[in-house]
């Protein structure tokens, strides 16, 4: 082979183990023609595995950004203290014995407004599991993000490892992040 074409393997190689970490089952590309192979062995419960898919993250309409506004100040641009919005998100998931078990990360931003200062602010993030109409987890946690002296703006990752559902529901299931101002209990 060229120079040249060799330069692009490491490329087509990166692509496609990215395209198969987005795909329902990121293991068929790494296992395709490995008929031979075991599966792997779960250590807690020293069973094969049985692979799953890792259900997306969504973003629900309206929780994407969250704005916080002086007391009676709703609505009122003057007023408001911060907003933040969460720009992307991704997740990974494994299971174990009947449990899928995925971490679900997004990133963000904070920015000040009119009525803001710096320091620190807690904004709400909840992750919640459905499977149709069933609830099958849901936690709102406060990711505290950092707004320095002179900063308008501060990024923030939000990240839950211990996002835990039934793994017969990893092919319906939908899981969803988002801005939730509701109270810090879980259903």
């Amino acid at each position: 082979m060229s120079n040249r074409l060799l330069r692009f393997v490491p490329v087509l190689l990166g692509a496609a183990l990215i395209a198969g970490c987005t795909s329902p089952n990121p293991g068929a590309l790494l296992n395709s023609g490995a008929a031979n192979q075991q599966p792997p062995i779960d250590p807690v419960t020293n069973s094969e595995v049985v692979q799953g898919a890792c259900p997306q993250v969504l973003l629900r309409e309206g929780t994407a950004f969250y704005r916080t506004y002086q007391k009676g100040g709703d609505g009122d641009p003057s007023k408001v203290i911060h907003q933040a919005s969460i720009s992307d998100t991704t997740r990974q998931c494994r299971i174990s014995g009947d449990q899928m078990i995925a971490t679900v990360v997004a990133s963000g931003r904070v920015v000040t407004g009119p009525a803001g200062k710096p320091g620190q602010i807690d904004v709400p993030v909840r992750v919640v599991v459905l499977d149709g109409e069933n609830v099958l987890y849901s936690e709102l946690q406060k990711q505290p993000v950092v707004v320095s002296e002179g900063g308008a703006a501060a990024q923030f990752i939000f990240t839950n490892s211990t996002v835990t559902f039934p793994a017969t529901a990893s092919r319906t299931a939908k899981m969803y992040i988002g801005f939730d101002p509701g109270p810090y209990n879980t259903p």
